[in-house]
Formats: structure tokens, C-alpha cells, sequence
């Protein structure tokens, strides 16, 4: 294990005050300038890198999407969540995510969607309620999460907005470490599950009476 890979994902208590998430983004969203590679992305988060991402691919999902959208920004949750979930302290990226560009085109979309809200959860974000054992807590927020991405690349209507949100709201949560916003985003993904199990049993239910 390399010696970046035990550095927490807990925001740094001491030293300068670190750029909200929100303002990194704002900062990627220029026009005119090169088109940001997901390594950018994660040097300028940090040792936030786990919680940027969620909220950053968890929030895509609030734009609407093309045609196998979900499953194209589904795909990369999946690599972020499923780390978090094994336990690993700094996210890695192979080589081909690693190099791979967002516009800022989509960027600013994407803030202009969810950045009021962001700034605002930010804002209202602190250390409290954080359960323990810490290690354990992240890793049940890595499968919840998980479980979620999977929902959110499924290529079908309606599977990844809500799911998307509580993914979301998952990353502010391990960001600040706080306790009200990690039941926020599981009281989300349980809706959203209870809510998908409905529209899609029905759709079920619907089919099988008329064959």
C-alpha cells in the first residue's frame, strides 16, 4: 500500500482553509479554457476527492441526459463507490478515466443545475452526528453508494435522478463528516428504491395481464 493510500478522506483540521467543492467546480467551467481531465479533477479535490466525485457524477444526474447518459456517468460511480466500499483511503483511477476529459460546457451546465443547492448544503454542512467506528461507517456508505450507482447505469427512465441525489448528498456528508446529511441521502436512496420497485412492478404487473 503506497503512502497516499492512508491519507484520510476527512477534511485537514489544521493548515489553510481549504476552497468549498462548489467553488473548484465554478473554477473548471470557464469557457476557452482546455478541457478539464478527471486527474484535474481529483489533484484540485484532494484528499476530498471520494466526496467531490459523488457529488459531481451524482449531480450530472439532475441534467437531463442523452440516451445512455446514465449509464456513461453510471459507469465511473460505480469505480468511485465500490473503492470507497472496500475500504481504500485514496481513490485510484486507471490510466483511461484518469485521461478522460469533461467539457466545461457540461461543467457549468451541471452548476448551474445543482450549484445554488450545493453552495447552500455547504454552507449548513459541519463535523456532528458522525457515527463510529469511523472505517466501517465509510464502507456501509461505499455499498449504500454503490448500490445506488448501480440504479443510476441502469439505462432506463426514471432509474438515475433520484438515486443520482442521494449519491450526492452521500458526498457531502463524508466531506464534512456529518451525520444528518448521511441520513439525508439514505432516507433518498430508500425512497428512491421504494419508489422505482413501485413504478417498475407495476409496469410488470400492467404487461403480464396482457399477454
Amino acid at each position: 500500500m503506497s503512502p497516499d493510500e492512508t491519507v484520510p478522506v476527512r477534511r485537514r483540521s489544521n493548515g489553510p482553509r481549504q476552497r468549498r467543492i462548489s467553488a473548484i467546480l465554478r473554477g473548471f467551467t470557464h469557457k476557452g479554457q482546455a478541457h478539464p481531465t478527471i486527474d484535474d479533477l481529483s489533484r484540485a479535490f484532494d484528499t476530498r476527492a471520494f466526496g467531490a466525485f459523488f457529488i459531481l457524477f451524482g449531480g450530472i444526474n439532475l441534467v437531463p441526459l442523452p440516451p445512455g447518459g446514465s449509464f456513461l456517468f453510471g459507469v465511473p460511480l460505480l469505480l468511485f463507490t465500490i473503492q470507497l466500499a472496500i475500504g481504500r483511503h485514496r481513490l485510484w483511477l486507471p490510466g483511461r478515466v484518469r485521461r478522460a476529459r469533461i467539457s466545461p460546457e457540461i461543467l457549468a451546465t451541471v452548476m448551474g443545475k445543482i450549484g445554488p443547492h450545493l453552495r447552500k448544503v455547504e454552507r449548513l454542512a459541519r463535523h456532528r452526528y458522525w457515527p463510529q467506528p469511523e472505517k466501517a461507517v465509510l464502507c456501509a456508505v461505499g455499498w449504500f453508494a454503490f448500490l445506488m450507482a448501480v440504479l443510476v447505469a441502469i439505462p432506463m427512465p426514471l432509474t438515475n435522478m433520484i438515486p443520482g441525489v442521494s449519491i450526492a448528498l452521500s458526498g457531502i456528508a463524508i466531506s464534512a463528516r456529518d451525520g444528518l446529511w448521511l441520513v439525508a441521502s439514505v432516507v433518498v436512496g430508500l425512497g428512491s428504491m421504494v419508489l422505482l420497485a413501485g413504478v417498475y412492478g407495476a409496469a410488470l404487473a400492467a404487461l403480464l395481464h396482457f399477454l
